[in-house]
């Protein structure tokens, strides 16, 4: 699957039309953490780079194209690599056609087919599904971009008020997906964690799981049954945004799929936000997501989960400066044995970035998550964990 991974990537990439959008970035890393072990070598850590990773690391490497293919479709191919060891090295994170028609009105439409992201990010506004604000993200969407990516087709239909003399651009958007089934077991085995690595088409994420450190495949059909998910924002003209979306995947906590050992996730949840963009540089952004999540037919295989943030920007020239608050919560809900698994923590985000040029930028980051998770003492640790994180990057873009 590695080698198809990579091998589609590259073909997606060399397939765009000559007249296409290229960009390549490169994003390094001189990190300082006293993390505890890393989720993604399978232990309860919150932070992608734990007590084991100091010093230099890579970011990011992204390769991107977007471009006309016809009339009025449209292709984006989204590749990246996060790390040196990682199989597929390079993978596809989105990868879709979209028809877009110049609006001959207010009113605009638009179809995905393909990999892309739900609609659900107030946050991550800047190219490849960066958060232009902090280096990692919000718990609420690390999660989105761990675990969730619609695999199907979507539809969007919006009302631009505003560029014809209105005070509302509103819009309403619908998807069916498929290829999600597994959505759902990195936040009942691992729970919440706070980073900025997407996981990619054909890659997997790391989790402790059953009593061993497991390697978990994220995009895969199981039960042969489509997910949807349905939402709409509304926007005014003096900045202010509001977004809901609701998920529902509809798996089959029942069915089984032997060849990456996991289940149908049965997953849905809520997501409301709201987004003020002023006119002197100054980003508010809260956002609140809510849901449960289930697998097997035993009853015990049951959790519930929610978390919110709150952020805070401003922009000075060529500088922003950025606080972010977010807090968690995962419980299993049912258990007759005493063992029920439950998690609650909060975390502080301090960012400030610095455009230095037209393709080099800097920024800096300090996150600091408290967080209690009782399934620490499986692997011999306490379940409080106060784990820091100090990371310089340097962005490369063309």
């Amino acid at each position: 699957m590695s080698r198809h991974a990579f091998a589609a990537a590259l073909l997606l990439l060399i397939a765009l039309p000559a007249n296409a959008g290229f960009e390549a970035s490169l994003d390094l890393r001189v990190v300082s953490s006293d993390g505890r072990d890393s989720f993604l070598d399978g232990g309860f850590g919150k932070l992608r780079f734990d007590s084991q990773d100091d010093g230099v690391q890579l970011g990011r490497l992204r390769l991107a194209g977007h471009g006309g293919i016809g009339g009025n479709w449209f292709a984006t191919v989204d590749a990246s690599s996060w790390h040196p060891d990682d199989d597929p090295v390079i993978d596809l994170t989105e990868a879709y056609v979209e028809w877009r028609p110049v609006p001959q009105s207010a009113w605009r439409s638009n179809v995905k087919i393909g990999a892309f992201y739900a609609p659900v990010s107030l946050e991550h506004r800047a190219p490849g599904w960066t958060n232009p604000y902090t280096i990692s993200s919000s718990a609420l969407n690390t999660w989105i971009g761990e675990e969730l990516r619609t695999i199907g087709i979507g539809y969007e239909l919006e009302h631009l008020g505003t560029a014809n003399g209105g005070r509302f651009d509103w819009g309403v958007q619908a998807a069916a997906f498929g290829w999600n089934d597994p959505a759902g077991v990195e936040i009942g085995l691992r729970g919440w964690a706070m980073h900025d690595r997407q996981t990619t088409l054909f890659g997997t994420i790391g989790t402790y799981a059953f009593g061993g450190r497991e390697k978990r495949v994220i995009f895969s059909e199981i039960d042969n049954r489509a997910g949807y998910h349905v939402g709409g924002y509304v926007r005014t003209d003096n900045g202010l945004e509001l977004r809901a979306l609701h998920y529902d995947n509809r798996g089959n906590p029942e069915a089984y799929r032997e060849s990456i050992e996991d289940y149908a996730w049965d997953t849905r949840f809520d997501s409301l936000g709201a987004r003020y963009d002023g006119p002197r540089g100054t980003t508010l952004i809260a956002q609140w997501l809510s849901g449960k999540t289930a697998a097997d037919d035993d009853p015990t295989m049951r959790w519930e989960f929610d978390t919110y943030f709150m952020l805070a920007a401003q922009q000075l020239g060529k500088h922003r400066f950025s606080a972010r608050y977010d807090n968690f919560g995962m419980h299993q809900t049912v258990s007759p044995y005493g063992s029920l698994a439950l998690e609650y923590g909060h975390a502080w985000t301090i960012g400030w970035t610095w455009a230095v040029a037209e393709h080099v930028e800097l920024a800096t980051e300090w996150l600091r998550i408290d967080s209690f998770y009782n399934k620490r003492k499986a692997l011999g640790e306490n379940p409080d964990a106060e784990e820091n994180l100090l990371q310089f990057a340097i962005r490369l873009s063309l």
